[in-house]
């Protein structure tokens, strides 16, 4: 099997899709038709820009409305499929992709189905051409892949095969056992998608919502499974069709649907022994903030308030080593290292370390994904991490649990006389992104291509000025919870932030306690801002969980956030950003297993009015 795209998968002219596809490292492509009938130059213009980028045409599609004809409508559709043949001469390829019948006048019947493909393939036979026949899930008769294969068995023609789509397949909810049974050399094409699963028709829900395996909800690699069993060897292309995709810049699109075709190639069984497995992620090991030097006190008496030690400074750069329980914050203000940073997004997260049990096979597979690492030696760096580096810049080190602190005792220097509190903070609970969709896409392929993690089900935040949509990637334990959002909304808060950091990056991180209303206490002592909260949001409160009244006045006096659910309760503050940028978040969970996402709205709104400084 070969990774191929469609050109449908990316925004821009013919021109620009064929130089982001080569330059990704593809090297076979189909034309959609509407790209090519868009061309600004022939058809022969188009044949020369796809050979000269080293490009190989794998099929010119869709040919629609085929099939179940008669009269003049027939003779129209075979008159049509000539011409297709004579464009697919020019571009030197030889399949031709049809797809079942939506045409009014279609009659059904898999015979006479069977009938205008044989007759069809012999036509494309006589020109040294193939036929290769999908079923819509939205077609007229035919939507169900089992019923396009008998067409194409009754056909029993050596010109007409089968194209089996992932997205068609799952989105009808068609048994994929059956796929193992059919003959690999009558598979002419493979077409992928991954979607996330909605409710809706099945034709908005194919035109608006698939995107890259990796990036959805759908098991592809059970489709991989079953399609490796029939001996096919021909390409296994991309063929997506997304809003956010026909709005992004075709380079990053085609990037991330090259490492999704690296992905793929891991999923198939043959390819186990050469690609370690995903990695199961054990938590976070440090955050580091890189810092202008005029918010350092500041952050630094924020720290102290929640318990941190200042346990070291770095042998060679301007940085120092906090820690609380389990908890490592790097704050950074060596211009060498973070100036580029913080020049582009001001105080900020910069850096993450994460912990998980074989950090060489996490990084041989990242390596085989195509995914952007950053390694010590390229930066010049005295420790001896591998970095994954993300959509918004920020870089993630992928250590061993065994041996995470290695970097710290290889770099830093210790301060003597300084012990951590372990009493407060006991973990990172978890890291929310703002960004914006091209790189939400991007940064949910990364870390689910490379890590064991499940997303959750997207939900909208309701924000004043618009919608948030929000999913979160966690282990299994949760020990390790990654939160992304983004919005198309121009003035919601996720919007708001990445206009004000010049780009997608951390918006907040979590650190869990043992003893939030404490924590508040002292926060507030020391008077050390926190998100206020609405008056209202508390009588809500009061009513819906049955707290004391003498509780609630509590809450809201130190802007604490509450929910419950069938585990546990769950206790949440923000802390005001320190140059106006990221907020940092305590919570209590108390058995409590979700994110607060009741409360998300409430934060949002509180968010926006302080932006905004309206009442």
């Amino acid at each position: 099997m070969y990774p191929s795209i469609a050109t449908v998968c990316l925004s821009g002219t013919l021109t620009e899709k064929v130089h982001a596809i080569a330059a990704a490292g593809y090297q076979h492509i189909e034309i959609f038709d509407n790209d090519l009938i868009t061309h600004d130059g022939s058809v022969a213009d188009a044949a020369r820009l796809i050979k000269d980028h080293g490009l190989k045409v794998v099929t010119l599609q869709p040919f629609r409305d085929f099939e179940g004809l008669s009269g003049k409508d027939r003779q129209l559709a075979f008159d049509r499929a000539e011409r297709k043949f004579d464009q697919m001469a020019i571009l030197d390829t030889d399949l031709l992709m049809l797809c079942s019948s939506c045409h009014p006048n279609a009659k059904p019947g898999l015979a006479r189905a069977a009938d205008d493909l044989a007759e069809l393939g012999e036509r494309a036979a006589s020109r040294g051409m193939r036929v290769a026949f999908e079923a819509l899930a939205w077609g007229k008769y035919i939507w169900d892949y089992r019923d396009s294969w008998e067409i194409v068995r009754r056909a029993n023609h050596a010109a007409v095969g089968l194209v089996l789509d992932t997205f068609h397949i799952f989105s009808r909810g068609t048994d994929l056992t059956p796929i193992a049974q059919i003959p690999g050399e009558k598979i002419f094409l493979v077409q992928t998608a991954d979607a996330p699963r909605l409710s809706m028709d099945h034709l908005s829900w194919s035109r608006h919502y698939r995107c890259f395996p990796g990036q959805g909800e759908l098991d592809i690699a059970a489709f991989m499974y079953q399609l490796q069993q029939t001996g096919y060897d021909g390409a296994v292309s991309h063929e997506i069709f997304n809003d956010i995709f026909r709005m992004s810049p075709p380079e990053q699109t085609a990037i991330d649907g090259f490492r999704s075709s690296r992905y793929l190639e891991t999923m198939l069984p043959s390819n186990s022994a050469l690609v370690p497995p995903k990695q199961m992620l054990h938590g976070y090991e440090f955050i580091e903030i890189c810092a202008e030097t005029a918010h350092l006190q500041s952050l630094q008496s924020l720290l102290i308030t929640l318990g941190f030690a200042h346990i070291g400074n770095h042998k060679t750069m301007h940085a120092e080593h906090w820690q609380s329980g389990e908890v490592n914050i790097v704050l950074n203000t060596d211009q060498a290292f973070a100036n580029h940073y913080q020049l582009k997004h001001g105080t900020s997260v910069a850096a993450i370390g994460i912990k998980l049990g074989n950090a060489y096979a996490a990084i041989k597979r990242a390596r085989f994904l195509a995914l952007p690492l950053i390694e010590p030696s390229s930066v010049d760096s005295v420790h001896h991490m591998t970095g994954l580096q993300n959509a918004d810049g920020s870089v993630w080190y992928i250590l061993d649990q065994s041996t995470a602190d290695q970097a710290f005792d290889s770099t830093f220097s210790p301060v003597s006389g300084k012990e951590a509190n372990a009493d407060s903070i006991l973990s990172i609970d978890h890291v929310s992104l703002s960004q914006d969709y091209p790189d939400f896409l991007s940064t949910v392929f990364a870390f689910r291509s490379l890590f064991d993690l499940e997303p959750s089900p997207s939900f909208d935040v309701t924000d004043p000025r618009g919608l948030i949509q929000s999913q979160v990637l966690s282990d299994e334990q949760r020990a390790f919870r990654l939160a992304l959002n983004a919005s198309l909304g121009s003035q919601t808060t996720s919007r708001q932030f990445i206009e004000q950091t010049h780009g997608s990056s951390v918006q907040h991180f979590a650190l869990q306690s043992t003893n939030l209303l404490g924590l508040a206490k002292a926060l507030n002592a020391s008077d050390i801002k926190t998100l206020p909260i609405p008056e209202n949001y508390y009588l809500d409160l009061q009513s819906k969980f049955g707290l004391s009244a003498e509780l609630v006045a509590q809450y809201q006096t130190l802007n604490i956030l509450y929910d419950k659910d069938a585990h546990g309760h769950f206790l949440q503050l923000y802390i005001l950003p320190i140059g106006g940028h990221f907020y940092l978040e305590i919570v209590e969970r108390n058995g409590y297993q979700g994110m607060g996402a009741a409360n998300a709205f409430v934060r949002a709104a509180a968010q926006q009015r302080e932006a905004t400084g309206c009442e």
